[in-house]
């Protein structure tokens, strides 16, 4: 059978193994392998080549009229959702440019199921399918793969197809909007782009711009915006599944389309890549299409805060004291800790207007978290651990990973402020900037009612690769959809 995923690629799964004489087959092959393969030219090479396989290592084998290519899926007691999602992407990618169609054998003996199995081979393939380059370049080269053929007979692998190109299909959108260049996406493009998906999938939008934003004593968001000419603007997404519940998730994204870092300006070193800087709201605005899509039985409102952060003629100036509309004061010490200042007000609009008692917020909020934990984990910052370990579990059956970091109440001590409630950097540390991701977290959860479940995810390392990987390109990773989705449509 054959199933569309794009315009450019479709799967099938209707050819055995034994009947690919000719064009490209890939085989996955763990690491020390010594199955028997029914190519003496697969067996003679494993034989000589006894440590092959290691995480997406490729060799090219040739036959007559067979291009056998070996991916390296690493040790097989640690293989799981996650790698085999990765080996789709590596083998595409080393397909694209040099084949129309190919053949892709699937590993044996996993534990995943069926329908999991076809979820990662579809969201890894076609990931790598993502290129942002296509749209700017002059002299397009578009991917020559059109068609994989996937050696199954697994009947559940259509219904993870299926749901695996759902949900790729959203988390390439976010990429998309987040690799567009600060020049196309302005807060107002971005805005045009929730309206458009708020229409098609019957959710009720509510806008504030920055008039109204002050009128309701936003004062923090306010702050940030008013360094911009652009337009800024507060978005809410409301999807109601069970109406007859009190629960609502509240899913919060930061969106600084771009960041200089205002008054207190960023070095100019890789400042172009502050126009990711919106990864979290473009991931709430992905999110909520999906589990609207999915018709899930919960009630969730999606706000993204979305501004540019300039150092105009307006800017807030570092010693400004801001009302937030939790109430609290901030002194704001540094303009370009501007996030966890959009964030404050949008997660009070969550709870007092939208009454959500389930709070997550995405944020790329602090250089310090890539310090702490590379491009490899996602920083997880929560006042509920029990909580934090339910995303934490979500997460891992689908290929991301977070590490809980600690939040005691020692470190409030370091954003308690001197002439306002609380200052949007920590200080009091035993050096510049110490404790920074988790002074940060703390700010944002200053505007958290007491009791209600809060998780601060800190995406600064994985929201964006600035190389290529093995699997998947440069640019913008969608980081986060995945595991939301799977953490509110629960074990469905």
């Amino acid at each position: 059978m054959q199933i569309a995923i794009s315009d450019k690629q479709s799967f099938s799964t209707n050819k055995k193994l034994e009947e690919i004489k000719d064009g490209y087959l890939v085989l996955p092959i763990f690491e020390g392998e010594k199955a028997k393969f029914s190519s003496e030219l697969v067996s003679s090479f494993l034989k000589e080549n006894p440590k092959f396989g290691k995480l997406y290592e490729v060799q090219l084998l040739y036959s007559p009229n067979l291009k056998i290519v070996l991916i390296g899926l690493g040790k097989k007691d640690k293989f799981d959702f996650g790698k085999l999602q990765n080996f789709a992407g590596a083998a595409t990618k080393y397909l694209l440019a040099k084949t129309e169609e190919a053949n892709l054998a699937l590993p044996k003996g996993l534990s995943l199921s069926g329908e999991q199995i076809g979820q990662a081979l579809s969201i890894g393939i076609q990931l790598m399918d993502h290129d942002p380059s296509l749209d700017y370049k002059s002299k397009k080269e578009p991917h020559k793969l059109k068609k994989i053929n996937l050696l199954s007979s697994d009947p559940k692998l259509r219904q993870g197809l299926e749901r695996g190109n759902l949900l790729s299909g959203s988390i390439n959108l976010a990429r998309k909007l987040a690799d567009m260049p600060a020049n196309e996406l302005s807060p107002t493009v971005f805005l045009n782009h929730a309206k458009d998906l708020a229409k098609a999938n019957n959710l009720e939008i509510t806008v504030l711009d920055e008039a109204h934003a002050k009128k309701k004593g936003m004062g923090a968001f306010v702050g940030v915006a008013q360094g911009s000419d652009e337009p800024s603007y507060l978005i809410a997404l409301e999807y109601t599944g069970n109406s007859s519940s009190k629960e609502k998730w509240g899913l919060l994204g930061k969106g600084i389309t771009f960041d200089s870092g205002g008054i207190s300006i960023k070095p100019s070193s890789n400042m172009h890549e502050m126009k990711y800087d919106m990864c979290g709201a473009a991931a709430v605005l992905a999110t909520m299409q999906v589990l609207a899509k999915l018709k899930v039985k919960n009630n969730i409102v999606g706000i993204m805060a979305v501004t540019e952060n300039l150092p105009g003629g307006k800017a807030q100036r570092p010693g400004d004291i801001v009302r937030t509309y939790s109430g609290k004061t901030a002194e704001v010490l540094n303009t370009d800790a501007e996030g966890r200042l959009v964030l404050i007000d949008a997660i009070a609009w969550a709870q007092k207007d939208f009454k959500a008692n389930k709070l997550i917020d995405l944020a790329t909020l602090t250089g310090a978290i890539v310090i702490s934990l590379g491009d490899f984990n996602t920083g997880v910052f929560t006042n509920n651990v029990q909580f934090a370990k339910q995303l934490i579990n979500a997460g891992g059956q689908v290929g991301e990973k977070y590490w809980l970091m600690p939040m005691d109440e020692d470190y409030d001590e370091m954003i308690k402020g001197e002439i306002g409630d609380i200052t949007n950097i920590g200080h009091g540390g035993s050096m510049p900037g110490a404790a920074g991701s988790i002074t940060g977290a703390k700010f944002i959860e200053a505007g958290v009612k007491e009791n209600i479940p809060w998780i601060h995810l800190d995406i600064a390392g994985t929201a964006w690769d600035s190389k290529p990987k093995p699997y998947r390109g440069a640019g913008a990773t969608g980081v986060g959809i995945k595991t939301l989705v799977k953490l509110i449509e629960g074990d469905k």
